[in-house]
């Protein structure tokens, strides 16, 4: 499918509207106003304004910006007053209200009505599919998935998913577009729920409780197990990498030889467990425990502070392992 009106130059963008402005919308704030941006941000809770602000210093202060540096990223901020009003005046859109088909297919409709044609008017949506999120858009061409992971302003993945209605030449420009700001983006082929990052998280988490449920672990042990030992190898290979590299001098063809029968075996139960109050008090109790020494504030902090001493190892040692068909040396800058 084609648009009759052409979108704009990705690199002719320089007003971006936020609209959503919890985590992760103040997250998208924070990474576009630190890439020169000017951002109109809106949000229908009353004070938002207020909490938008506190939350950018915050995230500004963790990355050790200076505070005449983070006065003048903030004149470039605007408050909006409406969602009408900021997808009028703007050159590209994310939007970031609630994970709820109803209350963002409604708001995608009104920013499709208000943006002038060529905008392309992206979702942070963490699973649901554009195409149900589309439906009855006259300008359902420009609109296409853009999902981040939190941290926004420190975690380069974003996942592009089209619609059903979604234009090549849309997702095409998302792809260009996020890449520009830094951003690894990864196109999606199809629209899965969850996609492909947070199906593979949820199934890890699953297990997780089914874990906890049966007694054979807590949450502190599993987060231990993770941390100190696959999440290393995690944060630069992926898991087929992984086993490319367990399966001796023929890699991955030699693991499943060696190791294949163990995909059969009960090792994971990948259905979650009822959610019954038992579970629900026991693992928030028992993480509550692990953790409870350290607001979440401070938690937080502490997270982004080894973010960033991670991005900073592995920006410089970026190799280029490659194939004919793959590069894998990555983009792990976070400008």
């Amino acid at each position: 499918m084609t648009t009759s009106q052409p979108l704009i130059d990705p690199s002719a963008v320089t007003r971006i509207g936020i609209i959503g402005t919890g985590l992760i919308g103040a997250g998208w704030t924070a990474l576009f106003l630190r890439e020169g941006f000017t951002v109109t941000a809106w949000d229908p809770a009353p004070g938002f304004a207020a909490a938008l602000l506190a939350r950018l210093r915050q995230i500004f202060q963790r990355l050790d910006i200076p505070p005449a540096e983070q006065t003048r990223l903030l004149a470039a901020l605007d408050c909006g007053g409406s969602a009408e009003a900021v997808a009028n005046e703007v050159d590209f859109i994310q939007e970031s209200g609630p994970e709820d088909v109803v209350t963002k297919r409604r708001i995608i409709a009104l920013l499709d009505e208000f943006a002038a044609p060529g905008i392309v008017i992206a979702s942070s949506s963490s699973g649901l599919p554009m195409s149900d999120l589309q439906a009855g858009c006259a300008g359902a061409h420009r609109l296409v998935v853009g999902h981040p992971f939190h941290p926004v302003y420190l975690l380069p993945l974003v996942e592009i998913v089209g619609g059903s209605a979604t234009s090549p030449e849309t997702v095409a420009w998302a792809e260009t577009f996020y890449r520009g700001v830094g951003k690894s983006p990864v196109v999606c082929h199809s629209e899965n729920i969850g996609f492909i990052g947070n199906r593979l998280q949820e199934a890890i988490f699953r297990e997780a409780l089914h874990m906890i449920d049966a007694g054979e672990a807590t949450p502190e042990q599993i987060d231990a197990v993770i941390t100190q030992g696959p999440g290393l190898r995690w944060s630069f290979m992926g898991p087929f990498l992984c086993y490319h590299l367990t399966g001796g001098e023929t890699g991955i063809r030699g693991f499943f030889e060696r190791f294949g029968a163990s995909l059969t075996q009960p090792y994971s139960r990948l259905r979650a467990p009822e959610l019954t109050e038992a579970l629900l008090e026991l693992v928030i109790g028992q993480t509550e425990r692990a953790y409870g020494e350290l607001s979440l504030e401070d938690l937080e902090g502490w997270r982004d502070e080894r973010l960033l001493a991670l991005l900073a190892v592995l920006r410089p040692r970026e190799t280029t392992v490659t194939t004919k068909r793959h590069d894998f040396s990555g983009r792990a800058d976070v400008r």
